[in-house]
């Protein structure tokens, strides 16, 4: 099955993005509004194709640039790994630095004629340094700051209001309707605390001439006090689902495109290509990891490669999540033991026993909110899709539905490309395990808040301790019923417990629960700083 593939966008020339990009109509109308003039968050796991969108957005705003003047700006905050733990201001200058210098190479790349005078001059940052701006070496000391631990001079870089200025006298210079900054990889290589000043950036870069496209994961985003999610920009969430008419085909043509040969191995066993493609749950990425592992393409070589990914590498990469996420070690290894030791061996006995199978889980909206943070978890490391919410249960509770990774399910099995097939033709996604609000596999984050409390050090989540309560999303009623109880602070809800709450008038679990939700809901980004 060795082949050379492509794994990442990144890897691809701006020309070669459409030669490989096979596109669904979600897709496409991801790709448009990608193009369009409102903020856009994109969200979605490892190996999607959020990359691909975005440069896919970028090649044709390029194509079409003489008719629509729209300039757009792929940049991409990869690097932000080597730097030397800025924070504060000298973080914020380095993302405002990139993105400027960002700005002036894709002017140049149009042909696009910078003003002088003006407050352009502010992100051209005037002079040079070896043929190189004085913005572009602010970049540069912050990348090598890992090496030097030298701190950058930041005195040359704009504030977010000069940025704004120059962007719309650049637009009016130039007869621009517009300039579009597509942001990849906007925000899992920052720690939290850097995370939330990027999204306070992108709420102050707003402005009918510059409008920001953000990528992001499930589960480890930080969006902060400042940045309203649904009201600051509109998120899109990028998950294929296994069930669309031409699903197969679709993967079936990513290969194509990238390996002839392989192709017509896939031709020969199109049965077991179909099932391998089912196992990557929309996942482009993934199938292609699978199908370069060595050895020809056929049922013995592919069964192996699926036991080692979804037995063994997909729940790796997911455990080392705590490594960078350490405030969230609790939930992470919670995510692992709820799949692997309840949800999988119960999908896998019931559709060995039944001819209708089944490979979703429901979750009631008023489950503890460290269970679904716990979920999203799971959800960047594609072992869960999150699918749609407001479902009714068979109990009639109301709550959200997740796919489990379709590749977890099959490996279960010793022959996992038959036991794929059987779940294939008998899936109902309409089917579902259901955990209701109190559901005992959750005791045991019952006391998550609590111990963080006790235990934190970090002054990020401290501080958000002290804050107001009613800075929670409470109701009026809520808020009067903890006033009732003498609480003042986050904190203080915090360490209430739910039958604390229940002593005020008229809060039974259900109030109580929705409370502590809200202020745990306050606090989880924090915990890692």
């Amino acid at each position: 099955m060795s082949a050379d593939l492509f794994f990442r966008a990144e890897d691809l020339r701006r020309e070669d993005i459409h030669r490989y990009l096979v596109e669904t109509t979600r897709d496409r109308s991801i790709i448009d509004q990608l193009k369009g003039g409102s903020p856009i968050v994109l969200k979605g796991s490892r190996g999607v194709g959020k990359s691909f969108l975005l440069k896919a957005a970028e090649a044709e705003l390029v194509r079409e640039f003489e008719e629509r003047r729209v300039l757009p700006v792929y940049v991409t905050f990869a690097t932000a790994g080597l730097l030397n733990a800025p924070t504060g201001v000298s973080f914020l200058a380095w993302m405002i630095a990139k993105i400027c210098n960002r700005i002036v190479r894709a002017s140049a790349t149009l042909g696009v004629t910078m003003p002088d005078g003006t407050a352009v001059a502010s992100i051209r940052a005037g002079g040079s340094m070896s043929h190189r701006s004085r913005l572009e070496t602010v970049e540069q000391d912050f990348e090598n700051s890992w090496r030097s631990r030298k701190p950058a001079d930041t005195s040359t870089v704009p504030e977010a209001g000069i940025v704004l200025d120059a962007v719309e006298d650049l637009c009016v210079h130039a007869k621009l309707t517009r300039v579009v900054l597509l942001i990849d990889e906007a925000a899992h290589v920052f720690i939290p605390e850097q995370q939330r000043q990027f999204f306070t950036l992108m709420r102050n870069l707003r402005s009918p001439y510059v409008v920001v496209k953000a990528a992001v994961y499930p589960g480890t985003t930080s969006f902060g006090p400042h940045f309203q999610p649904t009201h600051d920009a509109a998120f899109l969430s990028l998950d294929r689902a296994v069930t669309d008419d031409g699903y197969s085909d679709a993967m079936r043509e990513i290969v194509r495109r990238q390996s002839q040969p392989l192709a017509r191995a896939i031709t020969q066993y199109g049965e077991d290509f179909d099932t391998v493609a089912f196992a990557a749950t929309g996942n482009p990425r993934v199938l292609l990891k699978i199908l370069s592992r060595g050895g020809t393409f056929n049922r013995r070589n592919i069964q192996e490669s699926m036991k080692e990914y979804y037995r063994n590498e997909i729940w790796a990469e997911h455990s080392d999540l705590a490594a960078r996420y350490r405030g969230h070690t609790e939930l992470i290894d919670w995510g692992r033991r709820f799949i692997q030791g309840a949800v999988l061996p119960e999908h896998y006995a019931r559709n060995t026993k039944r001819s209708e199978q089944i490979s979703t889980i429901w979750i009631h909206r008023d489950a503890p909110v460290a269970a679904r943070a716990a979920l999203q978890l799971l959800c960047y490391s594609g072992i869960l899709q999150e699918g749609p919410s407001g479902i009714k249960s068979r109990s009639d509770g109301v709550g959200t539905r997740y796919i489990v990774n379709f590749g977890c399910q099959f490996a279960m099995d010793s022959d996992p490309v038959q036991y794929g097939l059987q779940v294939r033709v008998g899936l109902s996604i309409s089917r579902s395990t259901e955990y209701g609000m109190s559901h005992a596999s959750f005791e045991s984050l019952g006391e998550f808040a609590l111990s963080r409390a006790e235990q934190s050090v970090n002054r990020a989540y401290r501080a958000r301790l002290k804050d107001d309560l009613r800075r929670l999303d409470l109701t009026r009623f809520q808020r009067s019923k903890l006033d009732e109880l003498g609480l003042n602070t986050i904190g203080d809800v915090l360490s209430t417990t739910e039958l604390s709450f229940k002593r005020a008038a008229y809060v039974g679990p259900v109030r109580a629960r929705q409370i502590r939700n809200a202020a745990l809901a306050a606090v989880l980004e924090y915990l890692t700083g």
